[in-house]
């Protein structure tokens, strides 16, 4: 069957057809074996619009650019310098955004160790603080990894924030972690909970905007 160029089909032995949208632009169809081409024809069409809402969003996706030897924090490139005299300090001059340390923070490893060190230590301590000023009530606060998600809330009330946030500018850490802390109040995300998000955050439309076009480059 003719399909457009950025679409790939994939026969493979799985239960139900899907589609995935990547950022690459690419469209790829995983169908069972049997799965004949008007199947195929017909998924396309009830898909259509969902297909095209999520190859406008990977389009309209920008990347932060940084020099080898820059890192971003906080929406900031900092230009990072290997330096003896520190030993296994690293020293972040916030004003002059420089990052010095004997440290390898260009090793991909001990560069991710190390964001993940400092997410732990700020993203902690800033939810701690604005639940503290907005009174919102939580228990445990968990920093991970995750593909898709920035943050979660759940029903215990625990609060789990992704540690690539820190990588993005301070408004932005700050609107997730009020996002989620408003989840221990509104599970859901219903008109109430976007009312009450404008009152507590009036500005959180940038935010999502911001990584909705730069969160790939976290």
């Amino acid at each position: 069957m003719e399909l457009p160029d950025n679409y790939i089909l994939i026969r493979k032995e799985v239960k139900h057809a899907r589609l995935r949208v990547s950022e690459d632009g690419k469209v790829r169809i995983i169908a069972p074996p049997d799965f004949s081409e008007e199947d195929i024809n017909s998924m396309l069409k009830k898909k259509n619009r969902w297909i095209d809402k999520n190859l406008k969003y990977f389009n309209g996706m920008s990347s932060i650019e940084l020099k080898r030897n820059q890192l971003l924090l906080f929406g900031n490139r900092y230009d990072y310098f290997y330096d003896t005299t520190y030993l296994q300090k690293v020293t972040v001059d916030h004003e002059h955004k420089t990052i010095n340390s004997k440290r390898d923070l260009l090793d991909p490893k001990v560069q991710k160790k190390w964001y993940r060190k400092v997410a732990k230590n700020h993203l902690t301590k800033r939810t701690k603080q604005l639940a503290k000023n907005l009174n919102f009530k939580h228990n445990r606060i968990f920093i991970r990894e995750s593909r898709t998600k920035w943050g979660n809330c759940s029903r215990e009330k625990n609060i789990s924030l992704n540690w690539k946030l820190i990588k993005a500018p301070e408004y932005v850490i700050d609107y997730i972690i009020i996002h989620e802390l408003m989840h221990t109040v509104v599970m859901n995300h219903t008109h109430k909970f976007w009312t009450l998000m404008k009152s507590y955050y009036p500005n959180y439309k940038e935010s999502i905007k911001w990584l909705e076009k730069y969160g790939n480059s976290l």
